[in-house]
């Protein structure tokens, strides 16, 4: 397995299947920014309101080979075997294709994920214990906790200005590493007080 983290915004994403599962991997895809598809006979009343506001669309059908044109991500998320391994045949091997039941089958496994801000922590075992990384995932959340929402917003504004300034490396470096100061991480003043002091400096 090879670790990567996909930019899905304004890409077309496929989740065959209407259930629970298929809504847990609709939700995530929509976090991302993706255009979602649902293809299903059936669907959940959540899938439904989905629907209904244009947040996805949903071809109440069984899914056929044409579904997957253009499609960049796709998710066989059926409570049946036999149709995910289809949807595995028909999508082809070069797209990027997740089997909820049988993730070997796939092209790439969904990792647990810990989301704060623009931190972006995921655990994977592999497929031996998807309860250990849930588990893992969650002493991470506690580890890092809502602070590092707008902490991590804090870094990234301070990185992409001082980018601009012209000034030595070394002085860019030493602020940067300023930045990772344990008082920055909890307190919004202290924040604002070095983006402050950041603004004069980058003109």
């Amino acid at each position: 397995m090879y670790p990567i983290v996909l930019e899905l915004k304004g890409k077309q994403a496929v989740v065959v299947g209407g259930g629970t599962v298929a809504f847990r991997k609709i939700q995530g895809l929509l976090e991302a920014g993706a255009f979602v598809q649902v293809i299903s006979p059936e669907a959940t009343d959540e899938i439904k309101s989905l629907h209904a506001a244009n947040k996805v669309m949903w071809k109440q059908k069984k899914a056929e080979p044409v579904d997957y044109e253009g499609a960049f991500i796709i998710f066989a998320a059926t409570n049946d075997p036999a149709a995910n391994q289809e949807v595995v045949r028909y999508a082809g091997p070069s797209r990027l294709v997740n089997v909820v039941d049988q993730p070997t089958l796939g092209s790439f496994t969904v990792p647990a994920v810990a989301r704060r801000g623009r931190l972006v922590l995921s655990v994977s075992t592999g497929g031996a214990s998807p309860i250990l990384a849930k588990r893992i995932r969650n002493d991470l959340l506690a580890a890092y906790p809502e602070d590092y929402e707008a902490y991590t917003e804090f870094l990234f504004y301070c990185r992409e200005k001082l980018k601009k300034w012209k000034a030595s490396s070394d002085k860019k470096q030493k602020l940067l590493h300023e930045m990772l100061d344990e008082q920055y991480i909890r307190s919004g003043e202290k924040q604002q007080a070095f983006i402050d002091t950041l603004d004069q400096k980058v003109t």
